[in-house]
């Protein structure tokens, strides 16, 4: 399912914040902020999808400078009931191709980065709290996708974060056990996550970088050029 920068409703209380961030930002240099969390749902798919605060990611470069914004503003965590929580660039883990989907938009000079809803379902999976199984059942109320094949397809491109965490990863849940639980939620029967998304994933990765036809140099030897 496709999404544009026409179908982004900045009415919301997410999308008005946004705007009243872009209108705080110096006009230069431009800067780039990822949206993340639920905000992107509360634009793309339902206004009323509500969140008591906004992710976001500046380049590495504008950390500081949107923080300050934020602070001065009033808008942080502590300051409001409704802040803007800005994380580092790294703290968005999802898809390997999310920003191939993105939608991409300029608000009053700056560029905002709005990730696929389905991109960040992926991002939710690895912690799925009871607020995040409410935004499975959001997203496939309001627009019949993902199905359950749709998203099995879609979490091969995230065959990463199925992989061993890190000790110091405590934040962040089991990818495994999570998607288990997030199909008997959802589609009410048990999913082999290895035979339905980790085997194909590491198949199609293994097909790419699979050695070329070990004929192929003896062929390319003795073959005859015409002459010159």
């Amino acid at each position: 399912m496709e999404y544009a920068e026409k179908n982004l409703d900045w009415n919301g209380n997410a999308g008005q914040r946004l705007d009243e961030l872009a209108r705080a930002m110096p006009r230069s240099p431009r800067l780039e902020l990822t949206v993340f969390g639920s905000a992107p749902l509360q634009l793309l798919v339902e206004k009323s999808f509500l969140s008591e605060d906004i992710d976001i990611s500046p380049t590495e470069d504008a950390y500081d400078l949107v923080t300050k914004i934020v602070e001065e503003k009033g808008w942080a965590k502590g300051q409001s009931d409704f802040y803007i929580q800005v994380c580092d660039h790294l703290a968005f883990r999802t898809t390997t191709d999310w920003l191939a989907r993105s939608i991409q938009v300029k608000r009053h000079g700056h560029l905002f980065i709005f990730p696929h809803p389905w991109d960040v379902l992926v991002s939710k999976l690895q912690r799925l709290d009871s607020k995040d199984v409410q935004a499975f059942k959001m997203v496939i109320q309001q627009t019949g996708h993902p199905t359950e094949e749709e998203f099995a397809g879609h979490l091969q491109n995230a065959v990463d974060l199925y992989r061993p965490k890190f000790d110091e990863e405590t934040a962040r849940g089991d990818m495994l056990v999570n998607t288990k639980i997030l199909w008997k939620e959802l589609w009410k029967k048990e999913i082999d996550v290895r035979a339905a998304i980790i085997r194909p994933a590491l198949e199609r990765s293994r097909h790419d970088y699979e050695p070329p036809n070990p004929n192929l140099k003896t062929r390319l030897a003795n073959l005859k050029l015409p002459p010159k």
